[in-house]
């Protein structure tokens, strides 16, 4: 099976081109914590030129539709659940990246696995180091990369096999772009998310994931979503 990730804690890879462009939104509910996040980003020039106003909860962030960037995520102060709370800012904005600076508390390989299959693109433990690995990650990020746990990767590519193993219906398999859009598939992405990664157009997009759930016999993305950890 060819995978879109690797088993890295740092995974560097094409994600349609990315540049470094797109702007960069701190969303933090604790104005003192939004202002020392965005001072230790500012170290990195370029991302000092990207940033935007930062929002102090979800109302702001989605002030601005159809704006694709990096939301930085600070998970020590939003009471929201990160993963759905992404999930609304990528439909609000499609093509969007994340980035979740996480509590010790809730830094743990099972909860950061949540996050990664909502399609968190970074995970950062707020430790003593943090300022120095979050413009870092916020780089690899904006460059189509990952900055993930290998633990979380290689649980993630673990789950993957093991629904494939138990879901396949007999005498199908899955070609490498179909396995590509399948882990894409498990990280809440869209049709035209997927086609954005994958370099492909929206409608060849659709046309992968209507075979990869035929193959998987099942009926829609919900129903892959609950085959994986029912299965898993």
């Amino acid at each position: 099976m060819q995978l879109v990730i690797s088993g890295k804690s740092v995974c560097e890879r094409g994600g349609g081109g990315q540049d470094g462009s797109r702007p960069l939104q701190v969303v933090s509910s604790h104005l003192l914590g939004a202002l020392d996040i965005e001072k230790a980003l500012s170290v990195q020039e370029v991302l000092a030129k990207l940033l935007l106003p930062h929002a102090a909860g979800e109302t702001e962030a989605l002030k601005r539709p159809n704006c694709p960037r990096l939301f930085l995520l600070d998970g020590c102060s939003l009471k929201l659940p990160l993963g759905p709370l992404s999930g609304r800012l990528r439909a609000n904005s499609p093509s969007s990246k994340f980035v979740a600076l996480l509590p010790p508390e809730r830094s743990g390989e099972s909860e950061m696995m949540l996050l990664f299959h909502w399609g968190i693109d970074g995970l950062v433990t707020l430790h003593e180091k943090w300022k120095t690995e979050l413009p870092k990650a916020a780089l690899v990020v904006l460059r189509g990369g990952l900055w993930v746990p290998s633990g979380v990767l290689l649980a993630f590519v673990k789950q993957m096999k093991t629904l494939l193993d138990r879901q396949l219906v007999a005498g199908q398999s899955l070609t490498a772009r179909e396995s590509q859009v399948l882990q894409l598939l498990f990280r809440h992405l869209a049709n035209k998310e997927i086609a954005y990664q994958l370099n492909i157009c929206e409608r060849t997009a659709k046309f992968h994931v209507s075979n990869v759930l035929r193959k998987l016999g099942i009926e829609n993305r919900r129903g892959l979503l609950v085959s994986l950890f029912i299965n898993c």
